[in-house]
């Protein structure tokens, strides 16, 4: 009987490998299509840099979970000091400040060497490692991938070992440890209307 059960579980085991491996290139071949054409985008002189960063956010757009990454940056606990109409807004306050952020540190991925390396599954999650080598010293990324029902998409980014919302969930604490939901929306207003 145990041997039965052994043979049974090891037999399960090696049967979820190859769709554990399906599910790793499909999410190495999603970013690397998409880090590609935000390449091609940067590098087309015929476009302006509206045009540009419109283009881009179409393109990375569909693969970011802005939402999921604003309510990561809060936490549970101040998550929960909001109300439902300051949830809303500080979900586009930060998603626009984000994309901002995004468009603008874009501009390193134009004529610098991208490399892939081979992404990797922990837990549900499916991590992408890439190097991008820019001109003074490489940049080290990790795109984190979880499978949502709009398919698979980016929760997190660590850049040089220094996770995105990690960062962001830093200064925000800060500003919430002494100060209220709304003293925080009020200092997201003020850094949306500068980069605007």
């Amino acid at each position: 009987m145990k041997h039965i059960l052994l043979m049974t579980l090891c037999l399960s085991v090696l049967a979820a490998f190859p769709a554990m491996a399906d599910e790793v290139q499909t999410v190495e071949n999603l970013l690397k299509e998409r880090t590609e054409a935000v390449l091609e985008i940067l590098q087309d002189n015929g476009l302006n840099e509206e045009v540009k960063k419109d283009q881009i956010m179409d393109v990375v757009g569909p693969i970011i979970d802005f939402g999921l990454m604003a309510k990561l940056t809060l936490g549970k606990t101040n998550w929960e000091r909001f109300n439902e109409k300051q949830r809303i807004e500080f979900v586009d306050l930060f998603v626009n400040r984000l994309e901002n952020s995004y468009l603008d540190k874009s501009s390193i991925y134009c004529c610098v060497e991208v490399s892939y390396k081979p992404a990797f599954k922990q837990g549900n999650k499916v991590y992408v490692p890439i190097e991008v080598q820019a001109k003074d010293k490489p940049l080290e990324m990790l795109y984190k991938f979880y499978s949502s029902k709009d398919g698979w998409q980016a929760y997190d980014v660590e850049v040089n070992g220094v996770s995105l919302i990690k960062s962001y969930q830093s200064q925000f604490s800060e500003v919430l440890r002494n100060g209220t939901p709304e003293d925080l929306l009020i200092n997201l207003r003020e850094q949306v209307k500068e980069s605007n």
